[in-house]
């Protein structure tokens, strides 16, 4: 689940069975043509970071980075983790160790577990140098050349489809599968979360009526992945941690983030599907009931008011200093003329978010209601 970057592919040596990198200090070892890629993804991490394409929660980077090390200790300092700031689920590495996970990806996780077993994944990519080995160069060199041109570019909307562009074998995934889910299990993670990570990912394509989630596009299929990891795990017969608290508390803000994200793309079939389930909801921030409710009424369906109704009232009950809610219910009140409820919803809005930006708006609907009893 990994980008491939590549330049002057013409001028590449033959494909070669490489040996992997077996401490950060082997990478002083590298080709000349080796060591053009790794420029190339220094340019290309700049390019990202001055494109503003990174989400920048310094605790969330740090609790990756503890991940990465935990997993690949000889390589601390060597690889660095970013969160790329984009709602599909996906991943990828860059030749010199630089690794980026998209706020989507982790957002539909669990537990550290299914994180650690993607991270496991992508850094094997670059321990295992599948940039250097990857014999789709061609195609490879075509879309880094178009990557940076678009980052040059600044067009955000298409930069976020860095995250599709793909360039690596099944048989090199598959490798990549291998050595970091045998990175996870000697760190002591539940190998059984790997397996969980596709499915979860499965059922979310099926849900949502696509044939593929964004990140498989021209990855082996997600059953076979599902049934590769299950071969992988049947040799364990104990479990391991899975890292539920620790994942829940380090990642919450941009779960929390990524649901706005969603709404704010018109991806609340995303969120429906993350959060119809009770006991998955409860996982997020106590707000996640209004986070729901904004995606019924978005998707509009029939019967989604009284399910959106339902949703801002969990919410308010929740969390009853939470403003948005009494606007929320302050709406659909008024749009069903019940225009008293309307009116205490609005008011109790305009007392909670005086600075709101859409106050002008709220304070206009409050008078309307309010004309409306006299």
């Amino acid at each position: 689940m990994s980008v491939c970057v590549s330049a002057a592919a013409q001028n590449r040596p033959e494909p070669q069975k490489l040996t992997p990198f077996a401490e950060a200090a082997a990478v002083n070892q590298i080709d000349e043509y080796e060591q053009r890629l790794w420029t190339q993804a220094k340019e290309a991490d700049q390019a990202i970071d001055k494109a503003d394409l990174l989400l920048r929660q310094q605790e969330t980077d740090a609790y990756l980075q503890s991940i990465a090390d935990k997993l690949y200790p000889e390589f601390t300092g060597r690889i660095a983790l970013h969160v790329f700031r984009a709602p599909q689920a996906n991943a990828f590495c860059l030749p010199n160790g630089s690794i980026y996970i998209n706020q989507g990806l982790i957002a539909r996780m669990e537990n550290e577990a299914q994180l650690a077993s993607v991270i496991g994944h992508e850094i094997a990519h670059f321990t295992h140098r599948h940039s250097y080995a990857n014999t789709n160069t061609v195609k490879s060199a075509a879309a880094f050349a178009s990557v940076a041109g678009l980052l040059g570019g600044g067009i955000i909307s298409d930069l976020l489809a860095i995250s599709s562009i793909t360039g690596y074998s099944r048989e090199l995934e598959r490798e990549a599968d291998a050595v970091g889910f045998q990175r996870m299990v000697k760190a002591g993670y539940d190998p059984r979360e790997a397996t969980k990570v596709f499915t979860l990912l499965r059922d979310e394509a099926k849900a949502l009526d696509s044939k593929e989630p964004f990140l498989f596009a021209s990855h082996p299929k997600l059953q076979e992945r599902i049934d590769n990891f299950a071969r992988l795990a049947a040799k364990y017969a104990g479990g391991g941690d899975a890292g539920v608290e620790r994942f829940d508390a380090a990642t919450l803000a941009l779960r929390n983030a990524s649901l706005e994200m969603d709404l704010s793309m018109n991806r609340q079939a995303v969120v429906i599907q993350v959060l119809e389930n009770a006991e998955r909801r409860n996982r997020f921030s106590r707000e996640a009931d209004y986070f729901l409710g904004e995606a019924y009424r978005l998707r509009g369906k029939d019967g989604d008011e009284k399910l959106a109704r339902a949703a801002y009232e969990r919410a308010l009950a929740k969390v009853p200093e939470f403003a948005p809610s009494y606007r929320a219910l302050g709406i659909l009140a008024m749009k069903n003329k019940e225009f008293g409820s309307a009116a205490q919803h609005f008011e109790k809005y305009l007392a909670l978010a005086p600075t709101a930006k859409d106050r002008a708006y709220v304070e206009q609907y409050y008078a309307m209601v309010k004309d409306k009893l006299k």
